[in-house]
């Protein structure tokens, strides 16, 4: 089964990190961005 993120996925992930960098809640934003990454590498060692 292909895991690769569609479209609305990355759109979704994208507007939910600039709400939370526009409600000032930085920390939260570079949490998922970083848990993201962590995946991302994930998914390509596989």
């Amino acid at each position: 089964m292909n895991e690769d993120m569609t479209r609305l996925e990355l759109l979704t992930l994208l507007l939910s990190i600039k709400a939370l960098l526009d409600s000032d809640n930085i920390e939260k934003a570079k949490e998922l961005i970083d848990e993201v990454i962590t995946e991302a590498k994930r998914k390509s060692s596989d």
